[in-house]
């Protein structure tokens, strides 16, 4: 009796100690947000940038690493450039158009006011709810975000720069942090795990982004919609969110198709081709594609982009599923919190390894 209720005390004891310290972890991460969450992003582009560079230099012998990396490095400079010239552009073909879309969006108004019978005129909608001054604060939040991820941006190359500088000595410092083979092994599976399961999500989220943003780019071409190389790009960016970034990239040009065009058929055809390409692909090539690397349930995927969208933003949620993995991977480890990454794990294997049960030695916790 009494051994039974030494092991309850030391459960609950466990137990209080493992809510505080992930009370703890997750307050940490909120409060230093601005310093952890372009570091995790730097590490996210260190890894996509490695992988594009060991698959180049896995093309010929003949291709030394340097040579790959630089060839990677080039390429995602030359991406980003492009995306600001894109949006720069696209930002100064909307000011030239403004006065051509206000007024198909006072006729927006009509119609609806015509349907209904209210007086929904831009004019009276603007002087009850302040619309203006609401649009005008929403340009100004915009153009201080777009400040922000630029200036970050300088950080995160920087970061960048610094995990391939010492990305040598990572084999050495293993060594010195795991003297003992049995426990070197174990943390180099660790590794190993968590490295081929964000380079599989970066592969199969890019190629399924890539075939979304085709598709989409060719329809909004052949339909005539204004500045499709812009909604495009949004369309591929948003698509590493999970769920709703998808739905979100559909529903961005399909509105913009609204004040652009001049005929409900145009828009209705767009809607169609942009959401059956999103439901196709993530419904049929994207789940294939993936396979076990991610290995979280749908319902993990909302809770993860909720909890680190509401920590660190549109990084967070940029971030969310892989961040999720790892997270998984590492409880995995530790005896008291195996328990939460096999009901973060979707088939109840959070090693991913296949067999369902913990790697040989495991570290002991509290």
């Amino acid at each position: 009796m009494q051994y039974k209720d030494s092991m309850t005390v030391d459960t609950t004891i466990r137990s209080s100690l493992l809510v505080i310290a992930a009370v703890a972890v997750f307050w940490t991460l909120y409060v230093t947000r601005d310093l952890v969450a372009p570091f995790a992003l730097a590490l996210f582009f260190w890894l996509a940038i490695d992988a594009l560079a060991r698959w180049i230099d896995n093309l010929s012998d003949r291709i030394p690493y340097w040579f790959a990396l630089t060839i990677a490095s080039l390429i995602t400079v030359g991406l980003l450039a492009g995306l600001v010239v894109v949006v720069a552009d696209t930002v100064s073909g909307v000011v030239d158009e403004v006065p051509r879309y206000q007024a198909r969006i006072g006729e927006l108004f009509a119609w609806v006011g015509e349907l209904t019978g209210q007086d929904i005129s831009f004019s009276a909608l603007n002087e009850r709810f302040a619309l203006t001054d609401r649009l005008e604060g929403v340009i100004g939040g915009f153009a201080s975000t777009i400040q922000g991820v630029l200036s970050e941006f300088v950080l995160i190359a920087i970061y960048v720069v610094f995990l391939f500088l010492a990305q040598a000595s990572f084999p050495s410092k293993m060594d010195n942090l795991f003297p003992d083979p049995v426990r070197r092994a174990q943390a180099s599976r660790i590794g190993t795990s968590i490295r081929h399961s964000i380079e599989q999500y970066i592969s199969v989220q890019t190629l399924v982004s890539l075939m979304q943003t085709v598709i989409s780019y060719i329809a909004m071409v052949a339909l005539g919609l204004d500045n499709a190389l812009f909604w495009a790009l949004v369309i591929f960016i948003l698509n590493y969110i999970p769920i709703v970034g998808g739905f979100a990239a559909v529903a961005m040009p399909v509105l913009f198709g609204l004040v652009e065009f001049d005929s409900f058929g145009r828009v209705a055809v767009l809607a169609s081709i942009l959401f059956a390409a999103q439901f196709v692909v993530s419904n049929t090539i994207q789940p294939k594609m993936m396979g076990d690397s991610m290995n979280m349930s749908a319902l993990v995927v909302v809770l993860s982009l909720t909890v680190w969208g509401a920590l660190w933003g549109g990084v967070g949620a940029f971030l969310s599923a892989p961040m999720t993995v790892i997270l998984m991977i590492i409880l995995a480890q530790f005896p008291t919190t195996r328990w939460i990454a096999i009901l973060l794990s979707a088939d109840g294997d959070p090693d991913m390894d296949g067999d369902g049960k913990p790697d040989k030695a495991p570290i002991q916790s509290l």
